[in-house]
């Protein structure tokens, strides 16, 4: 992608062997486990209602209990997340100094499908919109947070856009068939919608910022780009999907006439398990890009094609109605466009029990890439990395805190951790965080 997926100054894709047999070790036996100790009994959901239930507003068997559900008219359905934070970040010796930045954001995510089709028995067709955005209130602030990125991919709020920075990552259609098995989506896609969606890891504004643990952070998880995807739902317990999307435009952009020639193909197959408590679901994918060669002694290098492939995985489990786990686990052949191997775990905890809508969060990833740990001049006065080491990883602790103060406002206090930002060996990062998410 020209803007969207342009690389650091001094990238290259050549892929050394990575020791992260015990990554995968771990995330295979991690999501083995529930299935094989779990047997097959009542469906999830109804037959046919599974796919209604994995992105339409209709909260998915596997999601968080929003205390306001979307809102619900005759073939309109709609939902708006309204939130208002403050941080303060503090980095060890980054790039050689120490610093320290407040910023803080207002942030906005709504999500909208109004039926265009009614039709009972096979679900109908609806269109799908979904806005985002941002704005920074201390512009300085913000600016020294954007230059000197906490992580490779993992920002510490995955809504953070940018300075007044607001677009569609979705305008799609919607339609099922079938008895509502099976359906199709096409229009501007956001592939993060459908593919990837661990339910107590998938919102900012109900579960944990850090984008590292909102999706995966090895997918491809395109958005903005025109696309279509398949989803056909299999038994009562089971789906399959497909779909394929371009690469070439940036977020805000025309996405039709896009001058950009990649493209990525994902797919999914997810099982519901044990009466619809636990969930496992298993995404390969495979993606072209093109990445712009950044030759300043020649300006038409032009681009290059970047391929990859990789595949994640991720299992929750609702142990009672008090604590729900996940984890997920993911490679790639290179890194291009994501991480290229990842570990992440977590937890949800109700803590009281007369506070159902208040709970407890905590997460912890590693995360594997490319190494960053400065830049130097060359002779021709050219910056390269200081050193590019292919051992050093990334890791990330969150722990939140979600305190339902009334029907449409919460408040949701967070601290994060994170060692080795951005690959580079010689700074830690801690944000503390508080903000106040309004839903109706």
């Amino acid at each position: 992608m020209r803007e969207q997926l342009r690389p650091s100054p001094g990238y290259h894709s050549t892929t050394t062997p990575m020791k992260m047999n015990y990554i995968t070790s771990l995330a295979l036996a991690g999501l083995a486990l529930p299935v094989v100790a779990q047997a097959d009994t009542k469906p999830c959901c109804q037959p046919g209602a599974l796919l209604q239930k994995m992105d339409l507003l209709n909260p998915a068997c596997d999601a968080p209990a929003y205390k306001v559900k979307a809102n619900q008219k005759t073939g309109t359905q709609w939902h708006v997340d309204m939130a208002y934070g403050v941080y303060t970040l503090h980095r060890s010796e980054f790039r050689g100094f120490s610093e320290h930045v407040a910023p803080n954001y207002a942030l906005i995510h709504g999500h909208l499908n109004q039926r265009i089709i009614q039709d009972d028995v096979n679900g109908g067709t609806w269109l799908h919109a979904e806005f985002i955005g941002s704005w920074g209130l201390e512009k300085d602030a913000v600016e020294a947070a954007k230059g000197n990125p906490l992580g490779s991919v993992t920002a510490y709020h995955r809504d953070l856009v940018g300075p007044r920075d607001f677009y569609f990552p979705e305008i799609s259609v919607k339609h099922f068939f079938n008895g509502k098995k099976a359906a199709i989506v096409a229009g501007m896609v956001k592939f993060g919608d459908y593919f990837d969606a661990v339910g107590i890891a998938g919102d900012t504004y109900t579960s944990f910022m850090n984008s590292g643990f909102c999706n995966s952070t090895v997918l491809p998880l395109i958005d903005s780009n025109v696309g279509a995807l398949a989803q056909v739902q299999i038994g009562k317990n089971n789906y399959v999907m497909a779909g394929v999307t371009r690469t070439g435009t940036a977020p805000g952009y025309d996405p039709v006439n896009s001058d950009g020639t990649g493209y990525t193909v994902m797919g999914e197959w997810g099982h519901y398990f044990n009466e619809g408590k636990g969930v496992v679901k298993i995404t390969p994918f495979f993606t072209m890009l093109d990445v712009d060669m950044y030759d300043e002694d020649d300006p038409s290098a032009g681009s290059e094609h970047h391929r990859n492939a990789g595949v994640v995985s991720s299992v929750q489990y609702t142990i009672n109605d008090s604590l729900t786990v996940f984890v997920r686990g993911g490679v790639a052949a290179k890194q291009e466009y994501g991480n290229a191997a990842e570990l992440t775990g977590g937890l949800r905890a109700k803590l009281i029990p007369s506070r159902k809508d208040d709970y407890l969060g905590i997460a912890y990833g590693v995360f594997k890439g490319r190494n960053y740990a400065g830049w130097v001049d060359d002779e021709d006065g050219d910056a390269s990395p200081a050193a590019d080491n292919y051992h050093c990883r990334e890791t990330v602790l969150e722990a939140y805190y979600n305190l339902q103060l009334c029907r449409y406002f919460r408040v949701m206090p967070h601290i994060q951790y994170i060692h080795d930002p951005a690959y580079s060996d010689n700074n830690d990062s801690v944000v503390f965080g508080i903000q106040g998410v309004f839903s109706f």
